[in-house]
């Protein structure tokens, strides 16, 4: 059986981070071992199935390393118009992509998995639909300037939770699946298995 204080949150990313210290569980959060990069050049398959095969990765790296532990892995792809578009390196980058999403529709294939003992036990899977409005140029560069080196840290270069709000004209989709983790299916399945630090 698991042992206590067995939940981990194989993630580096502070969105996902905060999502979990506000639900007052007990977890530790450690950074998972892959190479995106490669995972991604070498990967065949859509979106969706980029996306579910990162969040395993994430949390097989953990799991392999901490026995009896509940490994969270969670991973967002942007897709548009069929085409994955990875974090900004620049700001430059992200103002480039503002322009091409604005009034247009993208996808955040979302995918979060639970492993325990290098096996994966529990996946979610959800496509938030994005509708960016039809922003002026002048948005757009007062924009990239409040949120500065902010837009290099997401996918979509924006968080919603923030000054990212003012993007949208619609979202069709879980916010927290959003801005990282599917919190209450998450909490749900933590609940089922018994995870030491859940309270039921």
């Amino acid at each position: 059986m698991p042992k206590k204080n067995n939940i981990i949150l194989a993630s580096s990313s502070v969105s996902r981070r905060k999502i979990m210290d506000a639900t007052g569980i007990k977890y530790i959060s450690l950074k998972p071992l892959v190479n995106e990069e490669n995972l991604k050049k070498n990967f065949k398959g859509t979106t969706k199935k980029l996306a579910l095969m990162l969040a395993e990765e994430k949390a097989l790296s953990v799991s392999s390393k901490h026995k009896d532990c509940y490994v969270i892995g969670a991973d967002q792809v942007l897709s548009f118009k069929g085409e994955v578009y990875n974090k900004p390196k620049t700001m430059k980058e992200a103002e480039e992509n503002f322009r091409l999403f604005r009034n247009k529709t993208h996808y955040l294939d979302s995918a979060t998995v639970i492993s325990l003992n290098d096996k994966i036990i529990w996946r979610n899977e959800q496509s938030p639909k994005m509708k960016m409005r039809n922003f002026s140029d002048e948005f757009l560069k007062n924009y990239i300037k409040k949120v500065g080196n902010q837009v290099t840290l997401s996918a979509g270069g924006y968080s919603i939770e923030k000054q990212g709000a003012q993007l949208f004209s619609k979202i069709d989709g879980d916010f927290f699946t959003i801005i990282g983790l599917p919190i209450i299916p998450l909490l749900e399945k933590l609940r089922k298995l018994n995870a030491n630090g859940i309270i039921k």
